[in-house]
């Protein structure tokens, strides 16, 4: 009886797992494409000579943020709109004219008294070249802090309220 139990708990365990895998690849599926897509489309339309990773980022509009190499050897970060429509005009960036992600997640870190952040990562609100800050803070909930990638100058900050 003990073996049929085991067999049976062994059985929805593994069971379990495998559904679980499933759902994560489905739902992550759309994320990994579109990747791929955008980068192959930087290349393709010659934004950057090389595309070394990209990642996604949701404010306003969505956009594919990309890191790169320039014709010219220079590393640099291109926001592509998400909506292939609005994809006339990305924004190109040199990574030098901005501050770095250790440097602005310092400075942040010391102005909120935070000890550490859910994420940092680039995005683009109102045109502009961002760094969106999360992080949970007891008193207010889940925040989000945005400062501006060229200066590190704080831009706004909104947070969503949890009930206690």
């Amino acid at each position: 009886m003990k073996r049929i139990l085991l067999i049976i708990v062994t059985a929805c365990v593994v069971i379990g797992a495998g559904i679980s895998l499933y759902l994560y690849n489905a739902i992550r599926s759309p994320l990994t494409d579109g990747a791929v897509e955008a980068s192959n489309y930087i290349e393709n339309e010659q934004l950057l000579n090389q595309v070394m990773n990209v990642s996604f980022y949701h404010g306003e509009e969505g956009y594919w943020v990309a890191e790169g190499l320039t014709d010219e050897g220079d590393e640099a970060f291109l926001w592509l709109n998400q909506n292939e429509e609005k994809r006339e005009d990305p924004l190109v960036l040199l990574k030098e004219d901005g501050i770095t992600k250790d440097n602005v997640t310092e400075q942040v870190a010391n102005e909120l008294g935070v000890g550490s952040f859910e994420s940092v990562r680039l995005g683009l609100e109102e045109g502009q070249a961002i760094y969106e800050f999360t992080y949970h803070s007891e008193a207010t909930g889940k925040v989000f802090y945005y400062v501006s990638f060229e200066t590190g100058d704080y831009i706004k900050s909104y947070s969503l309220h949890t009930n206690p």
